[in-house]
């Protein structure tokens, strides 16, 4: 019996790598020495983990207003002020962060959802 132990703690982490393929950088911002600066951009620290994304639409809006969005799915509880994607995401670069526009807590999960553009149905 206490060999089951380790091998469904191995079991877990592989399956972990297959449900969260892609990486992401959450950042969280850093206190700001002179927000009040004319060349002032927000620093971030950022923390790389597993994730699982996914392109949806989505209605946000009371009105119906439906949204292309993706949202990005992490093991754990996580916080978060803006998210990096891997492959376009450069530190430094505050052009290559996304902002979260929603964050839902699940049992072990965490999802951020980032908001691209709104989807125009039928022609209006």
């Amino acid at each position: 019996m206490v060999n089951l132990i380790p091998l469904a703690v191995l079991l877990r982490s592989a399956g972990d790598d297959m449900r969260y393929p892609n990486k992401v950088y959450l950042l969280t911002k850093l206190l700001d020495e002179d927000p009040d600066g004319l060349n002032h951009q927000a620093n971030y620290r950022s923390q790389v983990v597993s994730a699982n994304m996914q392109q949806v639409n989505l209605t946000f809006a009371p009105n119906g207003t439906v949204y292309n969005a993706t949202v990005i799915r992490v093991y754990g509880r996580y916080q978060a002020d803006a998210i990096g994607l891997d492959g376009e995401y450069v530190e430094g670069d505050n052009d290559t962060i996304h902002e979260i526009q929603k964050v839902s807590q699940h049992d072990k999960q965490t999802a951020f959802y980032i908001i691209h553009n709104e989807v125009i149905l039928h022609g209006e």
